[in-house]
């Protein structure tokens, strides 16, 4: 479909998966390159939205972020290469397009059954995953899915907490234009997005309205 593709999890979505022509932002990285960790560390990261490049001016790696806030923020990750969003159906076409997002490289799976299984298969073949925080997961299980995010060279992005999370992304709104006493019509809004990594914080200000999400300029 040209507004995303919507996906049921299985050995079909796998297949389909496999034979998608993959460009990684870091290079095509599989387990047998021979690349470690500690050469990742020098490449430059998956490129982002340009309002989210001061909080993260070195791009996305190969790991697992933490956002909180508002979901919608998450999409500004998703602007480079093959991506995936799970178990958000909130998350429509139009404010995809909002954030940049190619909507034909887009796959949607708004149920994903069972997450750990849905989220290991789409990493195999997508660069960028956006997907609701599962109800739990082991701590060995998440130790395996970033030993195999790093060796694909892919990046998750989990609503909610993450154990040993890379980074995490804190989004808050910080008010609305556009309404009056009880009339006239929303305009733009004001987020406040963090990223803090290793008890170090970046903060930008984003204005979202009908030119689409920029930073606020300083006054």
């Amino acid at each position: 479909m040209s507004n995303g593709n919507r996906v049921e999890p299985g050995e079909a979505m796998a297949a389909a998966l496999a034979r998608l022509p993959v460009t990684r932002g870091v290079g095509s990285i599989d387990s047998g390159s021979g690349v470690g960790a500690e050469d990742l560390s020098s490449r430059s990261g998956r490129a982002v939205h340009p309002g989210l490049r001061p909080v993260l001016p070195s791009g996305l790696r190969p790991e697992v972020y933490s956002l909180n806030g508002s979901a919608q923020v998450g999409l500004g990750l998703l602007v480079e290469g093959w991506c995936g969003v799970v178990g958000l159906p909130e998350l429509g076409v139009e404010a995809a397009r909002e954030w940049g997002v190619e909507l034909s490289r887009m796959v949607l799976i708004p149920d994903p059954g069972s997450w750990l299984e849905t989220v290991a298969t789409l990493i195999e073949g997508l660069d960028v995953v956006l997907a609701a925080g599962p109800p739990s997961i082991a701590p060995a299980a998440a130790q395996r899915l970033v030993a195999r995010l790093r060796s694909r060279g892919s990046t998750l992005v989990v609503l909610g907490r993450w154990p040993h999370a890379h980074a995490r992304i804190d989004v808050r709104t910080l008010g609305w234009q556009g309404l009056g006493r009880g009339y006239g019509a929303l305009e733009s809004q004001r987020l406040e997005v963090t990223v803090t990594r290793h008890h170090s914080h970046r903060t930008v200000i984003l204005l979202r309205g009908a030119g689409g999400v920029t930073v606020e300029e300083d006054r």
